[in-house]
């Protein structure tokens, strides 16, 4: 009884004063790994469109990323000018764009 008594107590509090058994080992350090240096220039995901001196852009990217959508509405309005071109000739009728069509 005492014995089971003194494993219990033993697990539970552990020994104080000259006594107490020695620290656990101290446990490995797990190496992190290092961080990844920064990029030295400005990085942008459409670098041939900006122009950069002594690491900053000459143009800012939201003009540019505004012309890119421009030039994207443009091509999508002249492909849809087209479309619109190939139905009306199976219709036989000739495609005449409209001033305001052509100004949007």
């Amino acid at each position: 009884m005492r014995s089971l008594l003194a494993a219990i107590l033993a697990l539970f509090l552990p020994a104080r004063g000259t006594h107490r058994a020695a620290a656990p080992p101290p446990l490995p350090r797990a190496s992190c790994p290092t961080a990844p240096e920064p990029p030295s220039v400005i990085t942008c995901p459409h670098l041939a469109d900006v122009i950069t001196a002594d690491g900053m852009p000459l143009v800012r990217p939201y003009v540019v990323e505004w012309e890119r959508e421009r030039d994207e509405h443009d091509r999508r309005r002249l492909q849809r000018e087209r479309r619109r071109a190939a139905v009306l000739a199976t219709l036989g009728q000739d495609y005449v764009p409209v001033p305001w069509e052509v100004a949007a």
